[in-house]
């Protein structure tokens, strides 16, 4: 046995790897150039497990909200009344010009990196 592990030992020390010549390595670089990345495809994931995952959650949800119902004062629903006194509620000091600007420029930004998505992806179909 320790024999073994010697010859294995020599072998490895004496051992000299070289590099391929260049003309190999440049047919299999352009073998490997000719080829095509495949796709993701949506085969990889069973649908089965993707919806029995799904249904489990939505059970799981189900069950807290049936799970809490009894727990809720129904008693104290009529009682409910705003902390805030909506009538002397001045909107107009939070949306002055500055902020409906702002939410306008956020709005275009949004928009256009939509369109560039939309547009980007259209031409990878093409």
């Amino acid at each position: 046995m320790e024999k073994r592990f010697d010859i294995e030992k020599h072998l490895r020390e004496d051992l000299e790897l070289s590099p391929p010549s260049p003309d190999f390595s440049k047919k299999v670089m352009g073998a490997i150039a000719g080829t095509r990345i495949a796709p993701a495809s949506r085969s990889y994931l069973n649908k089965k497990v993707v919806y029995g995952t799904g249904l489990f959650f939505l059970l799981l949800i189900a069950a807290a909200v049936v799970y809490a119902l009894p727990s809720f004062n129904w008693s104290a629903a009529g009682k409910f009344r705003l902390a805030v006194d909506v009538s002397t509620l001045d909107i107009g000091q939070y949306f002055n010009r500055k902020t409906v600007n702002c939410l306008l420029f956020l709005n275009v930004l949004l928009g256009l990196m939509f369109l560039d998505k939309y547009l980007v992806r259209r031409d990878r179909a093409v």
